[in-house]
Formats: C-alpha cells, structure tokens, sequence
C-alpha cells in the first residue's frame, strides 16, 4: 500500500482508493465541477455565436468520431 497526503484534499468525496484508476476518476470528476472563469465563459459565449452564425454545415457526427484516433494504452 503506498499513502498519498495531499494538503487541501477537502473536495476529494473519500480518502480511500482500491485502484489507481478510481483516484484519477475523481480527479476528473473534480476538475468538471469546477467553475468557469470569466474569460472561458466570454470565450465560450463567442464560439456559441460564431457556430450560430455559420453559413457551413460544418462535420457530420460520424465524420467526427471516424477523425478520432484511439490508442490502447
């Protein structure tokens, strides 16, 4: 067993991981209920605009996930 200490750890929801795996899911989940700052939301609310305001059709959803490369780690 290796022990971690990490200071300010209160957002973590528990202090007990049986897996690497489950740690680096809360750190995740962690990190997507965060706020925004200012900057990302104005960055944000232009490319909302900009997609709104688009005269292309832009990529279809299968052309997206057929440009995804995954690689087996």
């Amino acid at each position: 067993m290796t022990t971690i200490t990490i200071e300010n750890g209160e957002k973590l929801s528990r202090t007990h991981f049986k897996k690497w795996e489950d740690l680096q899911v809360e750190l995740i989940l962690m990190q997507e209920n965060s706020e925004l700052t200012p900057e990302h939301v104005k960055i944000l609310k232009y490319r909302e605009k900009e997609a709104d305001n688009a005269t292309d059709m832009g990529l279809s959803w299968k052309d997206v996930k057929s440009g995804i490369i995954r690689k087996n780690v």
